[in-house]
């Protein structure tokens, strides 16, 4: 039976908005993850092909040369642990932790940071599922070692790291479409290609045949990256346009490593001529999504956007804001900012957080108009600040603005 199609963001945005506490347990095949929240807080994330090469990794990527050593010196497992092989690898990445900090090789801050690091990291790998089965475990806490280190404190602010991952994710799309792994290993099929002009390519011959050595020896690009000192993206960037016109070639990445998901491609977006556009416009009903915990408020917006131009949905609940936003799609959001359990700030964030909202309006409607209040709506990601009370001739204005310009005539 195959996973079915499935959007991470989604069901992260939903889960932080409802400020939940538990586990999100995530299946692709043989990979597994588990992300914990508290309270809609991330606390830690993990994944089964999470393994000792990846926490050298981190190790190495932070300097922390001396506890690498240590790590080397972890005697392996009395006995093989029972259980899936995300509890292997849930139990791998404890006992290193613990390890390491029972022989004082990290510190508080170096404990923290390498949590950061190895939670980053399994999200992101998460954030490219697109087939994947979820289950949640509501109520169920973070791991006690996790807690042991980090104490009661957010490990991670959710909203900023996807939106790190999000834009990340472009940085590995914008490389090419060979590129679809930091596991993949690179390798030059022919050393007489090394002189062959590339176009866009930054590299001299001279630094191409020390990577060729080093690729020789069959490292993946995030292998390379620790051994040149540069971020993995920056070294898939830097192999693009060689890859692309077939001087470097790339090999699968190694077990476990190849059960991970590939990178998302972008999906291209269909043409249409100027007249079809202009005609799909004119015909067009748009979908507006309203979110106020105050029904007086909603049902004044329904009655003033009530017309054949707009298909208007009103949420009273923010809870259920999320879900219903996702469902419907719409084209403009009106979001109150104060409102109960989740203001409309966060939720702003929220939604900017995933890719399908990236570019649709979001107005924040308050009876606030304080510069501080419009300073933090821009921040969250607003594309407007609408002030209560209102009338129909300014709603319609503000709303008609922003529609316009998703279908220029």
């Amino acid at each position: 039976m195959e996973p079915s199609k499935f959007d991470p963001y989604q069901l992260l945005t939903e889960l932080s908005s409802s400020g939940a506490t538990g586990v999100l347990k995530v299946s692709n095949g043989k990979s597994v993850w588990h992300i914990y929240l508290n309270e809609g807080d991330l606390r830690y994330v993990d994944c089964s092909v999470q393994t000792l090469a990846q926490l050298s990794y981190f190790l190495c990527r932070q300097g922390l040369d001396q506890a690498f050593n240590v790590l080397k010196e972890m005697p392996p497992a009395a006995e093989v642990v029972e259980g899936t092989t995300a509890t292997q690898a849930q139990g791998l990445i404890q006992r290193s932790m613990m390890w390491l900090q029972d022989r004082q090789a990290l510190d508080e801050i170096q404990s923290r940071q390498l949590i950061e690091d190895m939670t980053q990291d399994a999200l992101e790998t998460f954030l490219w599922l697109r087939q994947a089965r979820a289950t949640w475990d509501n109520g169920t806490p973070s791991p006690a070692w996790v807690t042991l280190v980090l104490g009661q404190i957010p490990l991670l602010d959710l909203v900023d790291t996807v939106r790190f991952l999000k834009q990340r994710m472009r940085g590995w799309q914008s490389c090419c479409p060979q590129i679809w792994s930091p596991y993949q290993r690179p390798y030059l099929l022919d050393f007489r290609h090394i002189s062959k002009p590339v176009t866009g390519g930054k590299l001299s011959p001279e630094a191409l045949t020390k990577l060729a050595q080093l690729m020789s020896r069959g490292f993946s690009i995030r292998q390379l990256s620790v051994l040149l000192k540069q971020d993995e993206l920056h070294i898939a960037q830097l192999f693009g346009p060689y890859v692309k016109q077939q001087v470097i070639f790339l090999r699968n990445p190694q077990p476990p490593f190849d059960q991970l998901p590939r990178i998302p491609i972008v999906p291209k977006m269909p043409t249409v001529t100027q007249a079809a556009q202009a005609a799909q416009a004119a015909q067009r009903v748009f979908k507006i999504v309203c979110i106020d915990d105050s029904p007086t408020i909603l049902s004044e917006i329904e009655r003033f956007l009530g017309n054949t131009r707009y298909e208007v949905t009103t949420v009273d609940d923010p809870i259920q804001a999320s879900s219903v936003i996702f469902r419907i799609k719409p084209d403009l959001i009106l979001l109150d900012i104060t409102m109960p359990k989740i203001n409309g700030y966060r939720l702003c964030s929220l939604l900017r957080s995933s890719a399908v909202f990236d570019e649709t309006p979001i107005i924040m409607v308050t009876g606030n108009t304080g510069l501080i209040d419009k300073a933090r709506a821009k921040l969250a990601g607003a594309t407007d600040y609408f002030t209560k009370p209102f009338t129909q001739k300014g709603l319609t204005e503000v709303v008609e603005k922003y529609l316009t310009q998703l279908n220029p005539a």
